[in-house]
């Protein structure tokens, strides 16, 4: 189990240049299916939740992003040792690798974890979209700094990924047909995680970057979500329908973020629906789902 942070990259403390200041500057996709999360709203600063104090932040740049993108070497002897790799390409930061974690693997579904090519692009200067957009309800919404995708809230079924009982590992994450991935995140006292329990609850720390360029730090011990779930019959089925975002009933905006004291905006993970993302604020960069490439629903 990780007891130190070997890449204080990852601390939301030492990224606040990289990772914390985009504001200024403001996935795959599943086609046609989307989580109706938006409606008709329109997404500008003053919807999103704000933090008392906050004030403009400077814009990251391109080579402060890319850095955020490591893995700590191979922790796991009988799988291929994690790759990712970012770099500059105009304005966007393209983000491959094979993902492979670079913490503790534990199977918790059927088939041999591989290694799987993926490239994402993510926008080094996140724009503010005039309507917050659905995130997919299949395929990634965003990729963590060791170059995992990251999934939502449902699976194939569009259910919620918790209603199947024991598919995740303590890390939120696990294997399916079409690559490993992560649905929330998750620490344990017993295995190793992307991070301790320790260092998520001493502050947020960075997970990874959402489509949108926006990035997402952990914040199950900080933050609360201001979605409620309204029909728990849907709730294996249809998670989205099952839930309602209820507007100052958490510390958290309709897509699962807020803007901080610097200015700049973030998504948080949390322990309730939507876990991740609720939507995209700002305008994403979402690659097409491809069921056979990258991940998809076990």
């Amino acid at each position: 189990m990780r007891h130190t942070n070997p890449h204080p990259v990852r601390s939301a403390t030492a990224l606040a240049v990289a990772l914390a200041l985009v504001l200024s500057a403001c996935s795959s996709s599943s086609g046609d299916e989307a989580a109706d999360t938006s409606g008709d709203e329109v997404a500008t600063t003053v919807d999103a939740t704000i933090a008392d104090g906050a004030t403009a932040a400077e814009p990251a740049t391109c080579e402060e992003v890319a850095a955020a993108f490591a893995t700590k070497g191979s922790a796991n002897d009988d799988l291929p040792d994690p790759e990712v790799s970012a770099t500059c390409e105009g304005d966007v930061v393209v983000v491959t690798s094979n993902a492979i974690p670079d913490y503790t693997y534990i199977a918790t579904t059927p088939g041999q974890l591989t290694a799987t090519e993926v490239s994402y692009e993510i926008p080094v200067s996140p724009t503010e979209a005039d309507e917050t957009t659905d995130v997919p309800l299949l395929g990634a919404i965003g990729v963590a700094i060791d170059g995992v995708p990251i999934y939502g809230a449902t699976e194939g079924t569009g259910g919620d990924v918790l209603s199947l009982d024991g598919a995740l590992s303590e890390c939120g994450s696990h294997n399916g047909p079409t690559g490993f991935h992560i649905h929330l995140f998750g620490t344990s006292d017993s295995t190793d995680c992307l991070y301790t329990p320790e260092e998520a609850a001493s502050e947020p720390q960075l997970l990874g970057y959402a489509f949108d360029g926006y990035p997402i730090y952990t914040g199950n011990d900080q933050y609360t979500s201001s979605w409620e779930l309204v029909d728990e019959s849907l709730f294996a089925t249809d998670t989205w329908d099952a839930h309602a975002y209820v507007e100052g009933s958490g510390d958290l905006d309709e897509c699962n973020g807020l803007v901080g004291e610097d200015g700049s905006y973030a998504y948080y993970t949390t322990d309730t629906f939507p876990y991740t993302l609720g939507c995209y604020r700002g305008d994403a960069i979402v690659p097409e789902f491809d069921p056979g490439v990258g991940g998809g629903p076990p």
